[in-house]
């Protein structure tokens, strides 16, 4: 990549919930000097995001007054090329991004720019890198999806647990097994829209999956003398079920679904061990709110997968219309804590990942600015280039740079402590 680039990071989709977070995050985090540039289609829009920032943030009006406004759309796409070739680095927001990201990605691997997203749409992420990982590695491109609360704790707490055991005791880690144990998070129209439409794409492969975890948990009976084979029969859980560290019951966790898939992917990359698999799910108060809060989830994604029920909770002001999210206020008062449990063959290590703010809006800005600051100051030869995970593509880099921030990325050979204590509370915000 050139080192005379124009700028250091384009936000591309600024004009999004999310995406004027990100500009007001790197106004206010950035290092002394960044270069920031904002884009997307709509020029008053663009302009007015900028004047929102400056009266809101009056001691950033210099950083905030340099960004350049960048128009510019997907359709045309040799104006496309011509943005991303300005700038290190492309943190984008712009979602669904199987319906609005490939050409953008496939802009970046062509003019040799590093990119971020915080998609949840594994279909097509995979997709991205069939197509263009190869051309990436030979152009060291770096093309590091999914880097929010879609997935980087279960993502890096893996890549955490994995090098820890290496590293402490010497073994691979066979497992993780990950337990929201406390959660407090609003959702915005435009999650929800790539929720529904991802959804559309994986129907029939979840119902596969699901059907596949119930025979696998039904055959899953006997014990072996073999520590490896013993510890590989405790992995299988039912979508309930009691965990014995945690003392708590489980239940169904929708981001599992993006989660183990992601993480799966980097421990083989990564090679953490032998057939590494990791599963994840919610801690619940007892069996009955288990049942409830699994039964909850899937009678909320019915009624958002058909438009007639779509539409009426959107009149109703029952869920947030693309481009509506939580408040700032309600930001604030979010949380998350993840635990961690890893399996090598003879012994277990412990992690915890938490957030003090929204998970899916406080935590995921955070989880995206440094991931783009990451990419254009922190590149070395441990970065991967290719199309993957945040792990693969950052790893240490960018777990040094979250703790330094401020978010918790904790291991050890003993249990984690774990906020219990919370119980489950995700809400649908709108913007205030």
């Amino acid at each position: 990549m050139s080192s005379n680039r124009a700028y250091d990071v384009l936000v591309w989709g600024a004009t999004s919930f999310t995406g004027e977070r990100l500009v007001e995050y790197l106004a206010l985090h950035a290092p002394p000097g960044t270069r920031v540039a904002i884009g997307g289609r709509n020029q008053s829009k663009l302009a007015e995001i900028k004047e929102r920032l400056t009266a809101k943030h009056p001691d950033a009006v210099h950083d905030i007054g340099a960004m350049d406004v960048l128009v510019g759309d997907s359709a045309n796409l040799a104006r496309l090329h011509e943005i991303v070739a300005q700038t290190k680095v492309v943190a984008s927001t712009v979602g669904p991004y199987t319906l609005y990201g490939s050409e953008l990605v496939r802009a970046c691997v062509a003019e040799g720019t590093d990119y971020c997203d915080i998609t949840g749409e594994f279909p097509w992420v995979k997709q991205m890198h069939r197509e263009l990982s190869e051309q990436a590695v030979r152009n060291n491109v770096h093309i590091a999806s999914m880097c929010g609360f879609d997935c980087i704790p279960a993502d890096l707490g893996c890549f955490m647990l994995a090098q820890y055991a290496n590293s402490e005791i010497g073994q691979p880690l066979l497992h993780a097994k990950g337990s929201i144990v406390g959660i407090k998070g609003g959702v915005s129209g435009g999650t929800l829209a790539t929720l529904v439409n991802q959804i559309g794409v994986e129907k029939r492969s979840l119902w596969k999956r699901l059907f596949a975890k119930k025979r696998t948990n039904r055959h899953s009976g006997g014990s072996s003398s073999s520590n490896t084979e013993a510890a590989r029969t405790s992995y299988r859980r039912g979508i309930i079920h009691y965990d014995d560290t945690l003392q708590r019951w489980q239940t169904f966790w929708i981001m599992s679904m993006i989660n183990t898939q992601t993480a799966c992917w980097a421990g083989r990359v990564l090679n953490y061990g032998p057939g590494f698999s990791y599963t994840e799910s919610m801690t619940a108060r007892n069996l009955l709110h288990a049942i409830l809060i699994a039964l909850g989830l899937l009678y909320g994604v019915l009624l958002m997968m058909f438009s007639v029920t779509r539409k009426l909770l959107y009149a109703l002001r029952i869920v947030p219309r693309p481009g509506e999210g939580p408040s700032e206020e309600f930001t604030r008062q979010g949380f998350f804590s993840l635990h961690l449990e890893g399996f090598t063959a003879k012994e277990k290590v412990y992690g915890k990942v938490s957030g003090t703010s929204d998970p899916g809006y406080g935590e995921t800005i955070t989880y995206l600015g440094e991931s783009a600051l990451c990419l254009a100051f922190d590149r070395d030869q441990t970065f991967r280039p290719g199309v993957y995970p945040p792990s693969v593509t950052m790893g240490s880099a960018l777990l040094r740079r979250l703790r330094a921030k401020g978010c918790q990325f904790e291991v050890g050979l003993l249990p984690v402590s774990a906020t219990v204590n919370k119980t489950f509370s995700l809400e649908l915000k709108k913007a205030e």
